[in-house]
């Protein structure tokens, strides 16, 4: 049928050098039904402009000690994709056992916002953050 736009896909890094793929999205229109579909790629999902392989370096450096922005810098990707994935992570927190001394505080989490900090007191384990 016809081309789109070029995308301009940011892939990781080979030999150090950033590495970006050109992809044009061919649409293609069914004879019958008279619909168009774009081609699909196992590279990038469906209208998504980082590829899978970014997205899981992206979630293996979350889990570890390594900031948001360095994170964004070091992909070449935006702050706000690190944030989406972070947002998608799930955290589930057992209160079955607490620790018998704790200390909470306050802390201004967003603009205007508060939020609340557990810990455990003797060993300053952070226990959980709500919001």
């Amino acid at each position: 049928y016809d081309f789109q736009k070029n995308s301009k896909i940011p892939l990781l890094e080979q030999a150090g050098t950033p590495t970006l793929l050109r992809l044009k999205k061919r649409r293609f229109q069914c004879k019958n039904c008279r619909r168009v579909r774009v081609a699909e790629t196992s590279i990038v999902e469906k209208n998504c402009q980082i590829s899978n392989l970014v997205r899981q370096k992206v979630t293996q450096l979350l889990t570890e000690k390594v900031l948001l922005t360095d994170i964004a810098r070091r992909l070449r990707v935006s702050t706000s994709t690190v944030y989406r994935k972070l947002d998608q992570f799930t955290f589930k927190e057992h209160y079955d056992k607490l620790p018998a001394v704790m200390s909470w505080d306050e802390f201004g989490f967003k603009k205007g916002e508060l939020a609340f900090v557990a810990q455990n007191y003797e060993t300053n384990e952070l226990i959980t953050i709500l919001d």
